[in-house]
């Protein structure tokens, strides 16, 4: 099951300013009128009942939202980006992973059609309107649009339920989840025949209750053995845990040691939930023989209610349900409109210019003057003076200078290098 992805998400990055003049047939002559980039696109995580996990991302490890147009000419603004949709299976929880590598939960998406706008466009570069000022009326500057949000994102999956069925490998969770529900598991006589989750629902008759199998738990999952502790992860939902052991095993209260040493392992107070547990194959003789016996021990060991069953011929089964509809009471369901949230804004890059050398190159790290650069047509004599002009009201040359830069040595501002004049 495809229940987990790591995917960097970034907004739309915003449009490109646009360089152009109202009289065109004249180029300076005309007014500057080059319209401002259009906004760049949100990027929203929505959840929705047709995906069950995330199989349909693909081998994607970034995704990046709809770019803003570019400004037009009369000073039309470029239109907006669109919106770009993730969808999620529900039950989807959103971590960021920060810089400093701390899980921050953005959102939990339990509902149809809950969204979280995740990463928010990038604004629009400036047109050479912009740039326009009493002593330059005929400016050839615009900037880029600026790139949007960016987030490291981690998704997983948690299912719901009522009742997580939890056990070693082989113990009879699929043979006993068919036995109660509705669900047809596949049951076989080896290990790791479940290597998904599985939902059945066990009907009460005045209400349901939501079964899920966990694929089986191995000792040393918690380190990766076999098919690890990850699915336990979907276990977090459920009100209560039914520890399945088969009673055929020898000794039962080891298996259930170990199942729970693992289960505590993984945390996350899934040992702070309710607990049943439950004794398999209690139709055959050399476990009927000594099954009330081997009952008493578990319950001792477990300090938990303790049934046996067989889901065969059917004994115990009336009496499991009881348990079940005790460890797992009527509980409200999240009513009301679909979950709508924002994540916080991610903190704006600090606009001061900072000037560093290395190996004889200047790099200058200038937000504003990287967006400059780009658009600058640098063969363009009006353009060369013009650029000059905004470095040095953008305090880019004086921090040149106090750093001893002089002519022919390269300046490196954003992507762009350029040779000192």
């Amino acid at each position: 099951m495809d229940d987990r992805r790591e995917v960097i998400i970034t907004g739309g990055p915003g449009g490109h300013g646009r360089i152009s003049f109202s009289d065109q047939g004249s180029r300076y002559k005309g007014g500057p009128d080059g319209g401002i980039g259009g906004m760049g696109g949100l990027v929203i995580v929505t959840s929705t009942p047709s995906r069950r996990d995330f199989h349909h991302f693909g081998h994607v490890e970034a995704i990046e939202g709809n770019p803003g147009e570019p400004g037009g000419t009369n000073g039309r603004t470029g239109r907006d980006g669109r919106p770009f949709t993730i969808e999620v299976p529900l039950g989807t929880t959103v971590v960021e992973r920060t810089e400093d590598g701390e899980d921050v939960e953005l959102a939990d998406l339990l509902q149809p059609g809950a969204n979280l706008l995740i990463a928010r466009g990038g604004p629009g570069g400036k047109g050479n309107t912009g740039f326009a000022t009493s002593t330059n009326q005929t400016p050839v500057l615009a900037e880029v649009g600026a790139e949007g949000e960016e987030r490291q994102i981690v998704l997983e999956l948690r299912l719901d339920s009522d009742v997580a069925l939890i056990g070693a490998p082989n113990v009879g969770k699929s043979a006993l989840l068919a036995a109660l529900s509705n669900a047809r598991p596949r049951v076989a006589d080896y290990p790791f025949t479940t290597v998904d989750p599985v939902h059945g629902v066990l009907d009460l008759g005045d209400r349901d209750i939501l079964l899920l199998e966990l694929p089986g738990l191995s000792e040393g999952a918690s380190g990766g053995r076999g098919l690890g502790s990850a699915h336990l992860r979907h276990a977090r939902r459920a009100q209560g845990l039914a520890y399945v052991l088969d009673g055929a095993a020898g000794d039962v209260v080891e298996e259930y040691r170990i199942v729970h040493r693992e289960v505590a392992a993984y945390g996350e107070g899934l040992t702070d939930k309710p607990a049943l547990v439950i004794v398999t194959k209690a139709d055959l003789p050399e476990v009927a023989g000594g099954l009330e016996r081997a009952l008493r021990a578990v319950r001792r060991a477990s300090k938990a209610r303790v049934v046996g069953v067989s889901a065969v011929s059917g004994d115990g089964l009336e009496g499991l349900r009881s348990e079940l509809a005790r460890l797992a009471p009527p509980r409200e369901r999240q009513r009301g409109g679909p979950q709508r949230t924002e994540a916080p804004p991610v903190p704006v890059r600090p606009g001061r210019v900072v000037v560093s050398v290395r190996d004889g190159v200047f790099e200058v790290s200038a937000p504003r003057a990287e967006r400059i650069l780009p658009m600058v047509d640098v063969k363009d004599w009006r353009a060369r003076l013009q650029l000059h002009a905004e470095l040095g009201r953008l305090g880019v040359l004086d921090a040149l200078e106090k750093h001893g830069v002089q002519t022919g040595d390269t300046v490196r501002i954003g992507g762009e290098e350029l040779l000192w004049e």
